[in-house]
Protein backbone atom coordinates (compact mmCIF):
# COMPACT_ATOMS: atom_id res chain seq x y z
CA UNK A 1 0.00 0.00 0.00
CA UNK A 2 1.74 3.21 -1.15
CA UNK A 3 2.19 6.11 1.26
CA UNK A 4 0.25 8.35 -1.13
CA UNK A 5 -2.83 6.18 -0.60
CA UNK A 6 -3.69 8.34 2.41
CA UNK A 7 -3.03 11.65 0.65
CA UNK A 8 -0.75 14.22 2.21
CA UNK A 9 -1.61 15.43 5.69
CA UNK A 10 0.23 16.89 8.63
CA UNK A 11 -0.93 14.04 10.83
CA UNK A 12 -0.24 10.37 10.09
CA UNK A 13 -3.24 8.25 9.05
CA UNK A 14 -5.16 6.33 11.68
CA UNK A 15 -6.67 3.28 9.93
CA UNK A 16 -9.81 1.76 11.41
CA UNK A 17 -11.26 -1.71 11.29
CA UNK A 18 -14.79 -2.45 10.10
CA UNK A 19 -15.78 -3.01 13.74
CA UNK A 20 -14.46 0.40 14.76
CA UNK A 21 -16.36 2.06 11.92
CA UNK A 22 -19.52 0.29 13.04
CA UNK A 23 -18.93 1.26 16.67
CA UNK A 24 -18.64 4.89 15.56
CA UNK A 25 -22.04 4.63 13.89
CA UNK A 26 -20.70 5.57 10.44
CA UNK A 27 -22.91 2.85 8.96
CA UNK A 28 -24.99 -0.06 10.21
CA UNK A 29 -23.98 -3.72 10.03
CA UNK A 30 -26.32 -4.48 7.14
CA UNK A 31 -24.69 -1.77 5.02
CA UNK A 32 -21.22 -3.08 5.87
CA UNK A 33 -22.31 -6.65 5.10
CA UNK A 34 -23.80 -5.52 1.79
CA UNK A 35 -20.61 -3.71 0.75
CA UNK A 36 -18.54 -6.68 1.83
CA UNK A 37 -20.60 -9.11 -0.22
CA UNK A 38 -20.38 -6.84 -3.28
CA UNK A 39 -16.59 -6.57 -3.00
CA UNK A 40 -16.23 -10.30 -2.38
CA UNK A 41 -18.27 -10.94 -5.55
CA UNK A 42 -15.81 -8.79 -7.55
CA UNK A 43 -17.95 -5.68 -7.48
CA UNK A 44 -16.75 -2.08 -7.55
CA UNK A 45 -17.20 0.73 -5.03
CA UNK A 46 -16.79 4.51 -5.14
CA UNK A 47 -17.02 6.60 -1.97
CA UNK A 48 -17.81 10.31 -2.27
CA UNK A 49 -17.78 13.11 0.29
CA UNK A 50 -17.45 16.87 -0.14
CA UNK A 51 -15.95 17.69 3.26
CA UNK A 52 -12.32 16.86 4.01
CA UNK A 53 -11.69 14.14 6.61
CA UNK A 54 -15.13 12.64 6.08
CA UNK A 55 -13.72 9.13 6.28
CA UNK A 56 -13.70 8.18 2.58
CA UNK A 57 -10.29 6.50 2.45
CA UNK A 58 -10.60 5.09 5.97
CA UNK A 59 -13.91 3.46 5.07
CA UNK A 60 -12.72 2.11 1.74
CA UNK A 61 -9.56 0.70 3.31
CA UNK A 62 -11.53 -1.06 6.03
CA UNK A 63 -14.00 -2.55 3.55
CA UNK A 64 -11.14 -3.99 1.49
CA UNK A 65 -10.63 -6.52 4.30
CA UNK A 66 -13.68 -8.34 2.89
CA UNK A 67 -11.71 -9.21 -0.26
CA UNK A 68 -10.75 -12.87 -0.74
CA UNK A 69 -7.04 -13.64 -0.59
CA UNK A 70 -6.89 -14.49 -4.30
CA UNK A 71 -7.73 -10.90 -5.29
CA UNK A 72 -4.71 -8.89 -6.36
CA UNK A 73 -4.70 -5.20 -5.46
CA UNK A 74 -3.26 -2.82 -8.03
CA UNK A 75 -2.73 0.71 -6.73
CA UNK A 76 -3.15 3.17 -9.60
CA UNK A 77 -0.19 5.55 -9.81
CA UNK A 78 -1.93 8.81 -10.61
CA UNK A 79 -0.35 10.93 -13.33
CA UNK A 80 2.45 8.39 -13.93
CA UNK A 81 0.26 5.30 -14.40
CA UNK A 82 1.60 3.17 -17.27
CA UNK A 83 -1.19 0.56 -17.38
CA UNK A 84 1.36 -2.23 -17.32
CA UNK A 85 -1.08 -4.10 -15.09
CA UNK A 86 -3.10 -4.91 -18.21
CA UNK A 87 -0.45 -7.44 -19.28
CA UNK A 88 0.34 -8.70 -15.78
CA UNK A 89 -3.01 -9.43 -14.14
CA UNK A 90 -6.15 -11.50 -14.53
CA UNK A 91 -9.04 -8.99 -14.57
CA UNK A 92 -11.52 -11.24 -12.75
CA UNK A 93 -9.10 -11.62 -9.83
CA UNK A 94 -7.85 -8.00 -9.66
CA UNK A 95 -9.17 -4.81 -8.09
CA UNK A 96 -7.83 -1.42 -9.18
CA UNK A 97 -7.44 1.04 -6.32
CA UNK A 98 -7.26 4.81 -6.77
CA UNK A 99 -6.82 6.87 -3.63
CA UNK A 100 -8.78 9.79 -5.10
CA UNK A 101 -10.36 10.85 -8.37
CA UNK A 102 -9.24 14.48 -8.58
CA UNK A 103 -6.58 16.74 -10.09
CA UNK A 104 -5.34 18.06 -6.74
CA UNK A 105 -2.14 15.99 -6.50
CA UNK A 106 0.00 13.94 -8.92
CA UNK A 107 -0.70 10.78 -6.89
CA UNK A 108 -4.42 11.23 -7.57
CA UNK A 109 -6.18 10.11 -10.73
CA UNK A 110 -7.72 12.54 -13.23
CA UNK A 111 -7.78 13.41 -16.90
CA UNK A 112 -7.29 10.93 -19.77
CA UNK A 113 -5.67 8.33 -17.52
CA UNK A 114 -8.67 8.29 -15.23
CA UNK A 115 -10.94 7.84 -18.23
CA UNK A 116 -8.76 4.95 -19.39
CA UNK A 117 -8.95 3.27 -15.98
CA UNK A 118 -12.74 3.24 -16.28
CA UNK A 119 -12.40 1.88 -19.81
CA UNK A 120 -10.36 -1.06 -18.52
CA UNK A 121 -13.36 -2.12 -16.43
CA UNK A 122 -14.74 -3.47 -19.71
CA UNK A 123 -12.19 -6.27 -19.37
CA UNK A 124 -13.64 -7.38 -16.03
CA UNK A 125 -11.54 -5.49 -13.47
CA UNK A 126 -13.11 -4.21 -10.25
CA UNK A 127 -12.45 -0.68 -8.98
CA UNK A 128 -12.30 1.02 -5.60
CA UNK A 129 -11.73 4.76 -5.24
CA UNK A 130 -12.91 8.01 -3.65
CA UNK A 131 -13.88 11.46 -4.88
CA UNK A 132 -15.14 14.82 -3.64
CA UNK A 133 -18.89 15.20 -4.14
CA UNK A 134 -21.80 15.89 -1.81
CA UNK A 135 -24.37 13.67 -3.49
CA UNK A 136 -24.63 10.71 -5.81
CA UNK A 137 -26.01 12.94 -8.56
CA UNK A 138 -23.10 15.37 -8.19
CA UNK A 139 -20.60 12.50 -8.30
CA UNK A 140 -22.09 11.10 -11.51
CA UNK A 141 -22.14 14.54 -13.15
CA UNK A 142 -18.55 15.19 -12.12
CA UNK A 143 -17.31 11.90 -13.55
CA UNK A 144 -19.30 11.92 -16.79
CA UNK A 145 -19.60 15.60 -17.71
CA UNK A 146 -16.47 17.12 -16.16
CA UNK A 147 -14.05 14.19 -16.40
CA UNK A 148 -15.55 12.60 -19.49
CA UNK A 149 -16.06 9.02 -18.35
CA UNK A 150 -18.39 7.12 -20.67
CA UNK A 151 -21.65 6.51 -18.76
CA UNK A 152 -21.55 2.88 -19.88
CA UNK A 153 -18.15 2.51 -18.19
CA UNK A 154 -19.27 4.26 -15.02
CA UNK A 155 -22.29 1.95 -14.89
CA UNK A 156 -19.84 -0.93 -14.43
CA UNK A 157 -19.27 0.42 -10.91
CA UNK A 158 -21.77 -1.34 -8.66
CA UNK A 159 -21.92 0.88 -5.56
CA UNK A 160 -21.69 4.64 -5.05
CA UNK A 161 -21.52 5.64 -1.38
CA UNK A 162 -21.86 9.21 -0.11
CA UNK A 163 -20.59 10.27 3.32
CA UNK A 164 -21.01 13.49 5.30
CA UNK A 165 -19.99 14.97 8.62
CA UNK A 166 -22.77 16.38 10.77
CA UNK A 167 -23.12 17.62 14.32
CA UNK A 168 -24.88 15.57 16.98
CA UNK A 169 -27.20 16.72 19.77
CA UNK A 170 -24.22 16.50 22.12
CA UNK A 171 -22.34 19.10 20.11
CA UNK A 172 -19.96 16.50 18.66
CA UNK A 173 -19.22 15.64 15.04
CA UNK A 174 -20.17 12.34 13.44
CA UNK A 175 -19.31 10.77 10.11
CA UNK A 176 -22.20 8.99 8.43
CA UNK A 177 -22.92 7.11 5.25
CA UNK A 178 -25.87 9.17 4.02
CA UNK A 179 -26.69 7.29 0.81
CA UNK A 180 -25.71 4.14 -1.01
CA UNK A 181 -26.79 3.66 -4.63
CA UNK A 182 -26.46 1.00 -7.26
CA UNK A 183 -25.31 2.30 -10.65
CA UNK A 184 -26.97 0.86 -13.74
CA UNK A 185 -27.19 1.95 -17.39
CA UNK A 186 -30.17 4.13 -18.26
CA UNK A 187 -31.19 2.84 -21.71
CA UNK A 188 -27.62 3.30 -22.87
CA UNK A 189 -27.79 7.09 -22.57
CA UNK A 190 -26.76 7.74 -19.00
CA UNK A 191 -26.68 6.45 -15.45
CA UNK A 192 -29.61 5.30 -13.36
CA UNK A 193 -29.16 5.67 -9.61
CA UNK A 194 -30.97 2.91 -7.73
CA UNK A 195 -31.35 3.76 -4.00
CA UNK A 196 -30.16 1.04 -1.61
CA UNK A 197 -29.49 2.75 1.74
CA UNK A 198 -30.40 6.16 3.16
CA UNK A 199 -29.44 7.69 6.48
CA UNK A 200 -32.34 8.96 8.57
CA UNK A 201 -30.92 11.74 10.72
CA UNK A 202 -33.85 11.69 13.13
CA UNK A 203 -33.09 8.59 15.13
CA UNK A 204 -29.66 8.25 13.48
CA UNK A 205 -30.53 5.08 11.61
CA UNK A 206 -30.22 3.65 8.10
CA UNK A 207 -33.20 2.73 5.93
CA UNK A 208 -32.74 -0.08 3.42
CA UNK A 209 -34.42 -0.88 0.13
CA UNK A 210 -34.49 -4.64 0.58
CA UNK A 211 -35.58 -5.65 -2.91
CA UNK A 212 -32.98 -3.46 -4.65
CA UNK A 213 -30.20 -4.74 -2.40
CA UNK A 214 -31.11 -8.38 -3.00
CA UNK A 215 -31.45 -7.85 -6.75
CA UNK A 216 -27.89 -6.48 -6.85
CA UNK A 217 -26.48 -9.34 -4.78
CA UNK A 218 -28.32 -11.96 -6.80
CA UNK A 219 -26.94 -10.51 -10.05
CA UNK A 220 -23.34 -10.34 -8.79
CA UNK A 221 -23.36 -13.68 -6.99
CA UNK A 222 -25.35 -15.42 -9.73
CA UNK A 223 -27.86 -16.78 -7.25
CA UNK A 224 -31.46 -16.10 -6.29
CA UNK A 225 -32.67 -13.34 -3.99
CA UNK A 226 -33.75 -15.76 -1.26
CA UNK A 227 -30.22 -17.13 -0.88
CA UNK A 228 -28.81 -13.60 -0.98
CA UNK A 229 -31.21 -12.49 1.76
CA UNK A 230 -30.16 -15.41 3.97
CA UNK A 231 -26.46 -14.73 3.49
CA UNK A 232 -26.83 -10.96 3.97
CA UNK A 233 -28.63 -11.51 7.30
CA UNK A 234 -26.03 -14.07 8.34
CA UNK A 235 -23.14 -11.71 7.63
CA UNK A 236 -24.79 -8.79 9.39
CA UNK A 237 -25.28 -11.02 12.44
CA UNK A 238 -21.62 -12.04 12.22
CA UNK A 239 -20.53 -8.39 12.27
CA UNK A 240 -22.83 -7.70 15.21
CA UNK A 241 -21.22 -10.61 17.04
CA UNK A 242 -17.72 -9.23 16.37
CA UNK A 243 -18.74 -6.00 18.05
CA UNK A 244 -20.32 -7.76 21.01
CA UNK A 245 -17.12 -9.75 21.51
CA UNK A 246 -15.02 -6.59 21.41
CA UNK A 247 -13.17 -7.67 18.26
CA UNK A 248 -11.97 -4.25 17.13
CA UNK A 249 -8.24 -4.24 16.36
CA UNK A 250 -7.42 -4.47 12.65
CA UNK A 251 -5.37 -7.71 12.76
CA UNK A 252 -8.01 -9.61 14.74
CA UNK A 253 -10.85 -8.29 12.56
CA UNK A 254 -8.95 -9.33 9.44
CA UNK A 255 -8.43 -12.76 10.92
CA UNK A 256 -12.13 -13.09 11.78
CA UNK A 257 -13.24 -12.01 8.30
CA UNK A 258 -10.80 -14.40 6.65
CA UNK A 259 -11.99 -17.22 8.90
CA UNK A 260 -15.58 -16.49 7.88
CA UNK A 261 -14.49 -16.93 4.25
CA UNK A 262 -12.66 -20.15 5.14
CA UNK A 263 -9.26 -18.56 4.57
CA UNK A 264 -6.22 -17.56 6.57
CA UNK A 265 -4.98 -13.99 6.80
CA UNK A 266 -2.12 -13.40 4.35
CA UNK A 267 1.08 -12.09 5.88
CA UNK A 268 1.23 -8.29 5.86
CA UNK A 269 3.63 -6.80 3.37
CA UNK A 270 6.21 -4.19 4.28
CA UNK A 271 4.70 -0.74 4.14
CA UNK A 272 1.22 -1.70 5.22
CA UNK A 273 0.07 1.19 7.47
CA UNK A 274 -1.43 -1.26 9.97
CA UNK A 275 1.84 -3.11 10.66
Amino acid sequence: MPVGWWGWNWDPPIPMSVSEILDAGNMDTRTAALCGMVLEAHGSLLIAAEQPHSGKTTTLTALLDFLPNRVRRIFIRGWVETFDYLAQTKPTDTILLGNELSSHLPVYLWGPKAVRVFETLRRGYALGSTLHADSAEEAVTQLTDELGVDPADLARVDLLMVMRIHSTMRGEYARRVVTLHRLTPDNGRGIRLVPLVEHVQRGDSHRHEDHAELALLAALRKTDERESATELARRAAFLDDLRRRGCREIPEVREALASYRGERVPQLVRGDPTE
